[in-house]
């Protein structure tokens, strides 16, 4: 098993020197051009100071940019941690203060942000512009001298209960993660992957091109953009996706069209959010395949996915990836029966070793051996999970459990639905009331009409109390919905 995911990185690089690894803006890397800019970059931050486990923090929106920062970090020995490059001043003065980061590779337009804070940052001893690391000159790199448990990657959390947490990966839990994804999915030197994630994310940073070019194969890195997408999706054999990409590439007139050329695209997969229910038949039909359901997150990478031959149970995300382990526990302790519904718990070489200076939110995370993922959901008798929605996401009204995910099911079957979300509003008698915002496909849906086909497939206390009829749903970068948000708009709107 590797243990390094330095050393598996640089392994690939040797071996598939000649092949091809990147495409971008029409400029085509090979593995030698891709290590060289690696190399290069890593001695240009040495040169700068640059040590084993320091913080390299990367705000850019230029993804070659970034990718060869991201590398460069990597080959210097230091921990790369991305920013998502529309942040605000206030929040990149917190990730960049508690962090402790050494060096920011910013921008033309994040670099003026970051340098009005550098005053208040003792640790962040030099702000690089991001063409400097594309471009550094060839120069002496020292290989640093790494053990698997040393970090190479810090991620933030969503921060939804709070400010979030810095969320430290070695060369260990990477090299585990990600092998045991390429065996699942079966990657190879011969795929080619179109990436249109955000590389700030875990998503599309480790999923989509790490996995990739540890496997050997060649990244169509790209920005989304529905009809240039379409386009080149018949080029790859792999496309990684949230909902929303798939949404917009549904409401294309060339879509079906276009599908009859994707017979090389082996693989669709989704993350993030799953897709609707009522969307997913039309979809699969269309591509001809199914789309391959997953479960990650920041501390864990992908914990469970669908198989790639089947089966593909009805909104599962799948089984556990090899070395991992999933739980489901009533009150934290007893195993809960197949399907019923509890927490989710998991452990294996893929978790993340720390929370960034939190010694004792770290103890308490895996205090029990196992990590709460703050996820709920059920196992049926074959081992295969499903998710009904996040622990702080439930809504308990009158002393009944109602899981937003079931109640969004629902709504987003009656027609004239586009999609919706559910969140639980404080109630001076019922602790909670169910509502929900909708995004209406036809017009003349209203209160009335939606009320009257919820009350023949929800039970009395899952129906809405609340039903606010907005333009779009808040989401963030990646697509998912934005509760806190979406449940202060509800409040005013009462």
């Amino acid at each position: 098993m590797p243990d390094h995911f330095l050393e598996m990185l640089q392994t690939t690089m040797r071996h598939q020197s000649s092949r091809r690894a990147l495409v971008h803006q029409g400029r085509e890397l090979s593995y030698r051009e891709l290590d060289t800019l690696a190399r290069n970059g890593a001695a240009y931050l040495q040169s700068l100071g640059v040590v084993t486990s320091d913080r390299v923090v990367l705000i850019t929106a230029n993804k070659l940019s970034f990718l060869a920062t991201h590398l460069a970090t990597l080959y210097a020995g230091a921990v790369s941690l991305p920013l998502n490059p529309r942040f605000t001043r206030e929040e990149l003065r917190f990730f960049l203060s508690d962090s402790g980061a050494r060096i920011a590779v910013a921008d033309e337009i994040a670099r003026p942000v970051v340098e009005s804070l550098q005053s208040d940052l003792p640790e962040l001893n030099a702000i690089v512009p991001d063409a400097s690391i594309l471009n550094a000159p060839a120069s002496v790199w020292r290989e640093p001298t790494l053990s698997p448990d040393d970090p190479c990657l810090m991620l933030y959390s969503s921060g939804t209960t709070g400010w979030p947490k810095g969320i430290v990966h070695t060369h260990a839990n990477a090299a585990s993660s990600l092998s045991a994804l390429q065996r699942f999915w079966r990657m190879t030197p011969d795929d080619v992957v179109l990436n249109v994630l955000p590389l700030f994310h875990i998503h599309g940073l480790c999923f989509a091109t790490q996995l990739t070019l540890l496997s050997g194969g060649c990244i169509m890195l790209d920005e989304f953009q529905a009809l240039g997408t379409l386009q080149r999706l018949s080029s790859c054999t792999v496309f990684m996706a949230v909902p929303t990409i798939y949404y917009r590439l549904l409401e294309l007139p060339e879509f079906c069209a276009a599908a009859g050329s994707f017979s090389r695209t082996r693989l669709f997969t989704c993350g993030s959010a799953p897709i609707r229910a009522e969307v997913l038949p039309d979809l699969e039909s269309i591509l001809g395949r199914p789309v391959i359901n997953r479960y990650g997150m920041s501390e864990a990478f992908v914990i469970a996915s669908l198989p790639l031959d089947g089966p593909w149970p009805h909104g599962s995300v799948g089984l556990p990836l090899d070395g991992i382990e999933v739980r489901v526990t009533i009150d934290d302790h007893a195993i809960a029966q197949p399907n019923e519904v509890g927490a989710v718990q998991i452990r294996g070489p893929n978790l993340f070793r720390e929370y960034w200076r939190q010694p004792d939110t770290t103890r308490t995370s895996f205090a029990t051996g196992w990590f709460d993922t703050g996820d709920l959901g059920y196992r049926d008798e074959q081992g295969f999970l499903t998710l009904v929605g996040r622990k702080h996401d439930l809504i308990i009204t009158s002393g009944y459990n109602v899981y937003p995910q079931v109640v969004e099911r629902v709504i987003n079957g009656c027609p004239g639905v586009r999609e919706c979300a559910v969140v639980g509003i404080a109630d001076a008698h019922k602790g909670e009331r169910v509502a929900a915002a909708v995004v209406r496909a036809d017009p003349n849906l209203d209160n009335d009409k939606l009320r009257e086909f919820l009350s023949e497939r929800l039970v009395d206390y899952q129906r809405p109390r609340q039903i606010t009829f907005v333009d779009a749903l808040p989401r963030n970068a990646m697509g998912k919905v934005l509760r806190r948000e979406l449940r202060d708009r509800i409040e005013k709107a009462k």
